[in-house]
């Protein structure tokens, strides 16, 4: 069963919006608040309440402090007080991977280096908190799978730091590159940098709603009140069991036919550790008869650019072709048997409620068989066997 969750932007999106919705659907503000202690901002309190923006009952979240909170003003000052807290190393990951955008969208703005850039609003413990809390609040609610409405960006101008720059503010502008807005035209800011560094971190554009059970509907207010439509953020929480998980994807290939063919090993593993889902090479036969390559890396669409680029550097290739595809993949599953010298990892996966794939992995097969003296085969056959006898997911 996988949990699949839905944003309706049409009012636009926060991180205060973002967390409320979470909180709304059944996160636990009061562990959320336990866990952010760790990074030692001044007595820190999530105020929970409920508010009604246009009719509409939200949760609004708003973190409070005793005394100012600390001014982060660089990347670096920020990724520190990440890893020096206590929280999960995977939450850590992706909230730097969040602040790591913002800073890249903004030093794209004032065409500097994302760790040159100094944050300003965005140095607030605020957005500290509404990212950190919508990345635990997603993750302990088992959300597995991210889908987001058109985006409303309002309209206007909106005053900041650095001056009065019309909306969608400049990073916000950067953040959101490749997916649908709108504007309603109203004046206001109603999406705002942190809210589209986490929705595009956490969620895929998808028109319509994806075929799901529904499981519970959260609703997160905003600051202002509009005219218009209530400013609250929806988020449909469904559940479905379909096997199988589609996205899209990209496709990158290039042909070759002067690269040095000891380079492929080292190029494919290249384009898999930056992110690439799949890179492989194919023998083709070129124009005049010539033997060549066919380069293919599959990734997503938001790693698109930067695959292309370590293609160009890595292959002196001139030019590459790109086109979006979409995929299909089994769910799944990563288990633990017990043999007679020690654990293996076996994946697996199930279309419709059947095993399909019960596959060693061949890495903890060939450490035992070394370490035992036993053949690799018998203790790739010894794991198969084991299938039955029960394992613990990891």
């Amino acid at each position: 069963m996988s949990r699949v969750a839905r944003l309706q932007c049409s009012s636009g999106v926060s991180g205060d919006m973002l967390l409320g919705a979470l909180v709304d659907l059944g996160a636990d503000a009061a562990k959320i608040e336990k866990r952010l202690e760790s990074l030692t901002l001044p007595q820190l309190r999530l105020q929970v309440g409920e508010v009604t923006k246009g009719g509409i009952r939200a949760c609004k979240v708003t973190p409070v402090f005793k005394g100012k909170g600390p001014a982060l003003r660089t990347l670096g000052q920020v990724k520190e007080r990440l890893r020096s807290s206590s929280i999960e190393r995977g939450v850590i990951a992706e909230a730097e991977a969040v602040f790591q955008r913002l800073a890249e969208a903004e030093a794209a703005v004032h065409g500097k280096t994302a760790g040159t850039i100094h944050f300003h609003e965005l140095g607030s413990p605020d957005t500290l908190v509404d990212v950190v809390g919508v990345l635990l609040g997603w993750r302990d609610l088992g959300i597995q799978e991210g889908y987001a409405s058109a985006v409303n960006v309002g309209g206007g101008e909106v005053k900041m730091s650095h001056g009065v720059f019309p909306v969608p503010a400049p990073a916000t502008a950067e953040l959101l590159q490749g997916w649908p807005l709108f504007s309603d035209g109203e004046e206001g800011e109603k999406t705002t940098p942190t809210g589209a560094a986490l929705l595009t971190h956490l969620c895929t554009p998808a028109e319509p709603l994806p075929r799901v059970r529904l499981a519970g509907t959260g609703y997160g207010a905003g600051e202002r009140d509009y005219a218009s439509r209530p400013n609250c953020l929806q988020i449909l929480l469904g559940e479905r069991d379909e096997g199988v998980q589609k996205e899209e994807a990209v496709v990158i290939e290039t042909n070759l036919d002067d690269l040095n063919p000891q380079i492929f090993g080292y190029l494919t593993a290249r384009l898999l550790e930056a992110g690439a889902m799949e890179a492989y090479v194919t023998p083709v036969v070129m124009k005049k008869g010539r033997p060549g390559h066919l380069l293919t890396a599959l990734v997503e669409a938001r790693n698109a650019e930067k695959i292309g680029t370590l293609i160009f550097r890595e292959t002196g290739t001139l030019g590459y072709r790109h086109y979006s595809v979409g995929r299909v993949k089994l769910r799944r599953e990563i288990r633990e048997v017990r043999t007679e010298h020690g654990s293996v990892r076996v994946k697996t996966a199930a279309l419709d409620g059947e095993e399909v794939r019960y596959a060693p992995e061949y890495e903890d097969c060939r450490r035992i068989a070394e370490a035992s003296g036993r053949p690799l085969r018998e203790i790739m056959e010894e794991a198969v066997r084991r299938r039955g006898g029960g394992g613990k997911p990891s």
